[in-house]
């Protein structure tokens, strides 16, 4: 249950800030890519099968926006969220700097599945936005990692 509202919290945040972007810039949404953030941390902290769960969610509802294939990003982010929970849970990520290497490598992943299933079916068109979604997967991982952070934080403050 509390993983349920968690992870229903962490998918309306992504949509309001989505949301916000959108409109706001043209360019906003391609570099930040939200709901790989909400995945990646979900996955980090609650495991493998609700962050492939998680991940399934948000890439669903990353399609039902765009005007391509749906599924693609949903194989992507279901791929992102299982391997965020999988390999947390053998590796170390308590430092800033690995926790950030782990999700550079993790959305590095995402981008260039979701890349090569738009290649690979050949309908959709990936938005270059003269070449900032390339940006994406290291802004992604800088703001996964900030809020994982911030959660890490604000949890060992309410356990003193």
């Amino acid at each position: 249950m509390k993983i349920g509202i968690a992870g229903g919290l962490g998918i309306l945040a992504a949509f309001f800030v989505y949301s916000l972007l959108r409109p706001l810039s043209i360019t906003g949404h391609v570099v930040v890519d939200v709901y790989a953030v909400a995945v990646l941390v979900f996955g980090t902290r609650h495991g493998e099968i609700p962050g492939a769960i998680m991940g399934a969610v948000c890439g669903l509802i990353v399609d039902a926006f765009s005007i391509g294939v749906f599924g693609l990003a949903g194989l992507s982010l279901t791929a992102g969220g299982f391997l965020a929970g999988f390999i947390s849970r053998k590796i170390n990520i308590l430092s800033w700097a690995r926790t950030l290497l782990f999700f550079t490598v993790l959305s590095t992943g995402m981008f260039l599945i979701w890349a090569g299933l738009n290649v690979l079916v050949g309908l959709s068109q990936i938005p270059w936005s003269g070449g900032l979604i390339l940006l994406r997967p290291v802004t992604t991982a800088m703001a996964a990692a900030f809020f994982h952070e911030l959660i890490r934080r604000i949890e060992a403050r309410h356990e003193r």
